[in-house]
């Protein structure tokens, strides 16, 4: 309410419904007087709190004893208004709470909403496969082996994982022809390799028995034991012809029924007669029963 002014000074009295309280005296050059609601009192701010003071003084020497009111008892204290810099700052705080509330209203909105990038990982690959990792690639390189001897090829291929297998009987000195997998597998992939024996060394004799031989055979047939004998002939030392012989290691139950038939062609020979003639030439028993029996003896 706004305080008493001059002019409604002298009205004031007539005014009982203007209530209680401090307000500047046109009396009193506009100091502060305590207005009782009928009239004006003499008590400015400094003597209420005076009588107060004593009040309290009195109260604490007879704790027991109610206070009592008189006419000089204190009005209510003049209540002090805030300064205009503790409103500021009363205003600061409610804005600055204000925005905290907005700020948390809006991070509970945006984190409520669903994020396509924060889905799980297997959702989506399963809406898009093409975005799904490709499984690791587990293969190893298969050595190439082929050349190499058998030994050489096990531990190339069991180096890196894959089982190496071969045929019975096949020697590590063994060269290797051809092998199953040559292109990237799995480890514990069986690969199976073919070798044959190493071809030997020859000397330059035995090398030329063996080609001499061969022209032999091309031209007539003949028994082991006929075959060595003409190398003999020839100058070729038994060791040396009969490793040619070996080395070619023709059919010799075929060179027996080539033979046969050849004596045929040229003469009649009674089955006797054909398998003295046979023994002749150096072929065992059996290699003759197969040549006979070729012939229709």
């Amino acid at each position: 309410m706004s305080a008493p002014r001059h002019s409604l000074g002298a009205r004031m009295s007539d005014t009982p419904s203007t209530p209680a309280g401090w307000y500047p005296a046109p009396h009193a050059n506009g100091e502060q007087r305590y207005w009782d609601g009928n009239q004006w009192t003499n008590w400015t701010p400094e003597s209420a709190a005076a009588a107060r003071q004593e009040t309290v003084t009195a109260t604490d020497a007879a704790p027991n004893t109610a206070p009592v009111a008189t006419a000089t008892t204190a009005p209510p204290e003049k209540k002090k208004g805030l300064r205009w810099w503790a409103w500021v700052l009363i205003g600061l705080g409610a804005l600055l709470l204000l925005i905290i509330v907005i700020g948390s209203i809006n991070g509970a909105r945006t984190s409520s909403v669903i994020d396509p990038d924060a889905r799980p990982v297997a959702t989506r690959e399963a809406e898009d496969p093409s975005e799904a990792p490709e499984p690791e690639d587990t293969r190893v390189d298969t050595p190439n082996v082929v050349g190499g001897t058998v030994a050489e090829a096990r531990a190339a291929l069991e180096g890196v994982g894959l089982v190496f297998t071969t045929v019975d009987g096949t020697g590590d000195d063994w060269i290797v022809t051809s092998q199953t997998i040559t292109v990237p597998a799995e480890p514990g992939t069986e690969v199976l390799v073919v070798a044959e024996a190493p071809k030997p060394v020859l000397t330059l004799a035995q090398q030329n028995a063996v080609e001499q031989g061969i022209s032999y055979l091309d031209y007539s047939a003949f028994s082991r034991a006929g075959l060595i004998s003409q190398l003999e002939y020839e100058g070729y030392t038994t060791d040396e012809a009969t490793f040619a012989v070996d080395f070619i290691a023709p059919d010799w139950n075929a060179e027996c029924a080539e033979q046969a038939t050849s004596y045929l062609e040229y003469s009649s020979f009674s089955r006797d007669g054909l398998y003295s003639q046979l023994e002749y030439e150096g072929y065992t028993p059996e290699q003759i029963a197969f040549g006979l029996a070729a012939v229709g003896y």
